[in-house]
């Protein structure tokens, strides 16, 4: 956040909206009524912060974002022109106390955040949880559907394409320009190489080569 930025009781916003005065937030940022900013939070100028919205501690948000209605952001860094749609949710743990698939969560294991890279797109009521033994990343310039789950420690690559209901399990790397098509499920630790295309409905439990295509059911498409 440039050094010139001004602090929340400088900054316009609607009746109703709480920001903390700790929070620095840009000239021409929008907040709308009932929005929430907590503490220490920055937000680059021209972001609007949709009604109903919670940015908690420490966050950070980018130039020209858009952050929809009731989405909860929390443990992240947003980048610029990064759209998020009303009832995401952005950097909370995994569910249940669990790691990815069961395993019980160690007491003292790291917990990372989510990164969001320039000009992401999520869909609405879509999830990423926060990272716990690294960052969980969502490359630049990617597109995520409505009512995806992105499990912690995910690392996804620049421009690629997930379709609503693909869910994504714990560790999966994707590389760039990737499509996971509709109602996809990827496992846990899964590799998938650059450019590589995953079927709508497909069950993918291995790694998958670069520039392959097609419906994968054991982890070759």
């Amino acid at each position: 956040m440039p050094s010139g930025a001004s602090r929340a009781a400088d900054a316009g916003r609607a009746a109703g909206a709480q920001v903390d005065a700790s929070a620095r937030l840009e000239a021409g940022v929008t907040i709308q009524p009932l929005a929430a900013v907590g503490p220490r939070a920055e937000i680059g100028a021209g972001t609007v912060i949709g009604s109903g919205a919670a940015i908690g501690p420490d966050v950070r948000i980018g130039r020209n974002c858009a952050i929809g209605p009731g989405a909860t952001i929390l443990h992240a860094l947003i980048g610029d022109r990064v759209v998020i749609h009303p009832g995401a949710r952005i950097g909370q743990p995994a569910s249940s106390g669990a790691a990815g698939g069961g395993e019980p969560r160690r007491a003292g294991l790291p917990t990372g955040r989510v990164i969001v890279q320039d000009g992401v797109e999520i869909g609405a009521n879509s999830t990423v949880d926060r990272g716990s033994v690294r960052d969980t990343v969502i490359g630049e310039g990617t597109k995520v559907d409505n009512l995806v789950q992105i499990a912690r420690d995910v690392d996804i690559g620049r421009h690629c394409l997930i379709g609503a209901q693909a869910g994504i399990a714990r560790g999966v790397m994707a590389a760039d320009f990737v499509i996971i098509g509709h109602q996809a499920g990827v496992t846990e630790n899964v590799t998938i190489g650059e450019g590589a295309i995953i079927a709508g409905q497909s069950s993918v439990r291995g790694d998958i080569p670069a520039h392959a295509a097609g419906k994968s059911d054991e982890g070759g498409p």
